[in-house]
């Protein structure tokens, strides 16, 4: 099925005093392998980066321990079926890092950069809310999902904590209505008790993004890695935050004013990212 992009935002979503949308590490800060995304390396890179959040995606095995991990399943095996020591190793030989640790790293360094959680599956949201309250503080962290179900749980556990509702692609038959419209998309987020929404950039439209500012709601949009995209969405006001694998790219575009420091090493999706965007113009 083709997409269509988003349209371009008129100028008069444009602002020069607009506050500086904050940029998400979606993952972490990473190169694929080096270090693999949603490790507690990858992490570290995104706190160093100076990233205002670091996205993760958390799971629960067979014996209750809370994973780093995006699918269900890891070299065939599900999660959710097996335990912590007998999962697979990532393809870059390390095992998966855990949420405690996560939240240790978070808590342990000072720095300013938030956790934002996303819940994958429904079920074990007491034991997320329960594990970051042993370290951090509500403003230390931000939770957020797509089952509405898990959101308004997670609202329920922590009301001193924001929490948003993700918005995708796919039809959510059970959730919700397709298409998704500006208007479903307030619904749901009023439902659950949602702080801000996340929408898949390329269901970003105007008339969705203007119906959801209208309604008061703080906008994320993810995941963006284009320079083009970045930069639209980076010049919107209406855009609170940007998640994104390049945050280091989205960073110097945002802050586009400071020096750069000498690039001492380009990654390789940085070098493909560049070579794209230069052919594309």
């Amino acid at each position: 099925m083709l997409i269509a992009a988003p349209r371009l935002l008129p100028a008069a979503t444009q602002s020069p005093t607009k506050s500086a949308t904050q940029i998400v590490a979606h993952r972490g800060y990473h190169d694929r392998t080096a270090p693999y995304e949603n490790t507690i390396d990858a992490y570290q890179r995104a706190i160093a980066l100076g990233a205002d959040l670091m996205e993760t995606d958390i799971r629960r095995t067979a014996d209750g321990i809370l994973v780093l991990h995006h699918d269900a399943t890891i070299n065939g095996r599900r999660i959710s079926d097996t335990r912590f020591a007998d999962l697979p190793l990532l393809p870059n030989g390390q095992r998966l890092s855990t949420f405690q640790d996560l939240v240790a790293l978070t808590a342990g360094t000072g720095a300013t950069t938030k956790l934002l959680v996303e819940t994958k599956e429904y079920g074990y949201e007491q034991e997320i809310v329960a594990m970051l309250r042993t370290r951090l503080q509500p403003g230390q962290y931000e939770l957020m999902g797509f089952d509405l179900d898990s959101v308004r749980a997670l609202r329920e556990l922590a009301p001193d904590a924001r929490v948003g509702l993700l918005i995708g692609l796919m039809p959510d038959w059970e959730n919700g209505t397709w298409p998704i419209t500006g208007a479903s998309i307030v619904s749901k987020a009023r439902r659950v008790g949602a702080d801000f929404v996340g929408i898949d950039w390329h269901i970003a439209t105007e008339d969705r993004i203007s119906v959801v500012a209208a309604a008061g709601l703080d906008i994320a949009v993810w995941t963006v890695d284009k320079q083009n995209d970045l930069r639209r969405f980076l010049a919107d006001s209406r855009i609170d935050r940007i998640i994104t694998d390049t945050p280091d790219v989205a960073m110097r575009l945002r802050d586009a004013a400071k020096p750069l420091a000498p690039v001492s090493h380009i990654t390789g999706r940085q070098a493909a990212s560049w070579w794209s965007d230069a052919v594309a113009a």
